[in-house]
């Protein structure tokens, strides 16, 4: 939740400096912020900046103060409600709508409203925040006026706060400030997604896309086709890890996968469509919709410098169970699995082992090759809802790998609702009101990551960093510069 409250510049500045000495100090040098959130995001929308509502996206700017003003990338993404049929390029006849982000370049098309309103997100990172200037000053290139401040705090750690200001820009700035924290390349090999994506394929539509920061590197092979994971950050070997991110109903039933999903591996067309595919000076996204008798069912992909945010609704008539797990490749031999019930770890090795399954709340694999940890969440209403964890690591004769390879390496992840129990259907287009969303954050960390910075990131991934805002006006230049 945020707090909204009021403090003068000076009163903040006083605050800042009281703060405990120690590893702050660097931070306080640096630009005053004491956050040490370097991997997260500060996400708002725009009804919590209703001073800048109406300006252009691109005429958003943000700065923090470092002993002068220093312009700091920020990132508009606009959302619209919109109406499944329309993805579809209406095609199918769903006509159930959702906040969605906004792409022209698929059938989701562009925002109703092309100014910053109310649902659009803002995003920064926090580690681009700083401290707070003189009373009188504000930068160069901004509308006089115009400023909001941002004191964004971190709810897991008392005292640590840190600065940014939003702006209009007089158009003589750009959004980004020079700088690109991620890139993706959405390569979709029949050609321009319009005009060649077979939204009810039969045989899939393959893809070579990626996603790369200077500490990561993610790719795609079809729409739900996640099949390379290589980690560069910290002196990790930049190898692919990852077999694949599956999706099954149990172990071994093959009926249903990622492939199916695709279209890849069916006895009939698939139904399947893009929302999103964007990138921005912040963050890029990924969004898609269509998984078998699931049409509705989503996936979105929020991709920053050192994490992955990965969400999922399911949207499907009733179905015995699901699992979501990773599983990796040949090359993640010698790394170590630990979660929140295996905090002494198993390595990864091909041979089996028997770690203690339940309800985790993270996970992590680490070794020479890097580290990865992910904390996932989930949210629903569904009655009697449950689920444990899966780990399998067997290269002889592992259970039936029903896509990627045929080796089971260090393959873990959440398994909901197993035999006995269902989850009922949470398709609004069937008239169902049970929902299942998901949420997995995935941080890339440094070979030798410890099962104390995993607890840690976990906390931080379940936590988000809050903000209050305030009007910020120096004086006008012809005054105070």
């Amino acid at each position: 939740m945020k707090r909204q409250f009021a403090l003068s510049a000076l009163v903040a500045l006083a605050l800042v400096c009281s703060l405990a000495p120690g590893r702050h100090r660097a931070a306080l040098a640096a630009g005053g912020s004491t956050l040490s959130r370097p991997e997260d995001p500060v996400v708002m929308t725009g009804a919590d900046v209703p001073s800048l509502a109406g300006i252009a996206p691109g005429d958003l700017v943000a700065f923090r103060y470092d002993s002068a003003w220093v312009q700091i990338p920020v990132q508009v993404d606009e959302r619209d409600v919109k109406n499944f049929r329309s993805i579809y390029n209406n095609l199918a006849g769903w006509d159930i709508t959702a906040l969605q982000y906004t792409d022209a370049g698929t059938f989701t098309g562009p925002d109703s409203d092309p100014a910053l309103d109310g649902n659009d997100e803002i995003a920064f990172m926090a580690k681009d925040a700083g401290g707070v200037p003189p009373a009188s000053s504000e930068p160069a290139g901004v509308v006089f006026g115009s400023g909001v401040q941002l004191t964004i705090t971190d709810p897991l750690v008392a005292g640590q706060t840190g600065y940014a200001y939003l702006f209009r820009q007089n158009g003589s700035l750009s959004p980004g400030a020079g700088q690109s924290y991620v890139s993706y390349t959405f390569n979709l090999l029949s050609g321009a997604y319009k005009t060649t994506y077979n939204l009810n394929a039969n045989g899939g539509n393959p893809e070579n896309s990626t996603v790369t920061t200077p500490n990561y590197m993610y790719h795609f092979g079809d729409r739900w086709q996640e099949d390379q994971m290589k980690i560069s950050i910290g002196g990790a070997t930049n190898v692919d890890i990852l077999d694949r991110h599956k999706a099954l109903f149990s172990p071994g039933y093959c009926v249903r996968s990622e492939d199916t999903f695709d279209g890849v591996v069916t006895s009939s067309p698939i139904d399947g469509a893009f929302g999103v595919n964007k990138r921005g000076p912040v963050r890029a996204i990924r969004s898609y919709i269509g998984a078998n008798s699931g049409p509705l069912t989503e996936r979105e992909h929020i991709f920053y410098a050192q994490r992955q945010d990965i969400r999922t609704y399911l949207r499907v008539h009733q179905i015995s169970s699901v699992m979501d797990f990773f599983d990796y490749s040949p090359a993640a031999s010698g790394m170590t699995y630990y979660n929140d019930l295996n905090t002494g770890g198993v390595a990864i090795d091909g041979v089996p082992e028997t770690p203690v399954v339940g309800p985790i709340a993270w996970q992590m694999v680490t070794g020479v090759q890097g580290t990865v940890v992910q904390a996932a969440s989930f949210v629903t209403n569904i009655p009697g809802f449950a689920h444990t964890s899966y780990y399998l690591d067997n290269a002889t004769n592992p259970v039936t790998q029903c896509t990627g390879d045929g080796f089971a390496y260090g393959s873990s992840g959440a398994y909901v609702n197993p035999a006995p129990a269902q989850i009922p259907c949470t398709d609004p287009g069937l008239g169902c009101t049970n929902f299942m969303n998901t949420t997995n954050t995935l941080y890339y960390a440094a070979p030798g990551t410890s099962v104390a910075s995993a607890q840690t990131l976990n906390s931080a991934a379940k936590t988000p960093l809050t903000y209050a805002t305030q009007l910020w006006q120096g004086l006008p230049p012809s005054v105070g510069g």
